[in-house]
């Protein structure tokens, strides 16, 4: 189904828990996989990064409000209730699901994505594939690019920059959040939210 025509939302739960380490977006997805088998494969997903302090001894403290937040179809929506209670090892770190809610996508004429994967050379190159994507998508914004974002997932190094899109019209924002920009959305890259103002990409 196009992704015009898909309604995808993000379901939002509560979660328990003090830290995870910073790199576990790997073990995360893998520890989804047993109450929702289906989330790896499915079109449209992804996992917003959670919210936390880094330390620097690779652990990420986890904010008193921290939320584990999925974007999925929302024909998804029951099946991902699957994850309610469960109690998820992340690389050896404990964490509680609570309850989960769904909450629309939202409108806004900015928005911005922590890291979008790349595999361009530098900045210069990157910022031509983002204008090759949102020409490809027949999305009309400006964008700005911020700091380079590393991360591991297993023996994998992924690289890429934040990127911040303005000036966007109600349905290319909806199109941008549904779609996302580059890989490994599942991993917490490449997801778009709403952001109120833009000075510039962090």
């Amino acid at each position: 189904m196009p992704a015009s025509s898909m309604s995808v939302v993000d379901i939002v739960f509560d979660i328990e828990g003090t830290s995870l380490p910073v790199e576990h977006a790997l073990a995360l997805l893998h520890a989804l996989e047993g109450p929702l088998p289906w989330f790896p494969e499915e079109a449209w997903t992804g996992v917003h990064p959670v919210r936390g302090a880094a330390t620097g001894y690779g652990v990420l403290l986890l904010a008193n409000r921290a939320k584990l937040v999925l974007r999925m179809p929302e024909s998804r929506l029951q099946e991902s209730r699957a994850l309610e209670g469960q109690l998820l090892d992340v690389a050896g770190s404990p964490l509680r699901v609570g309850s989960g809610r769904l909450r629309p996508l939202q409108p806004g004429a900015t928005l911005h994505a922590q890291r979008v994967a790349s595999e361009a050379g530098d900045e210069g190159a990157f910022q031509d594939e983002v204008a090759a994507h949102l020409e490809a998508l027949g999305v009309g914004c400006k964008f700005i690019t911020g700091r380079a974002r590393t991360a591991r997932a297993g023996t994998r190094d992924i690289g890429g920059y934040s990127v911040a899109l303005h000036g966007l019209g109600i349905e290319d924002s909806l199109r941008m959040q549904r779609e996302g920009m580059g890989g490994d959305r599942c991993l917490g890259w490449g997801i778009f939210v709403p952001a109120k103002t833009i000075v510039a990409a962090d």
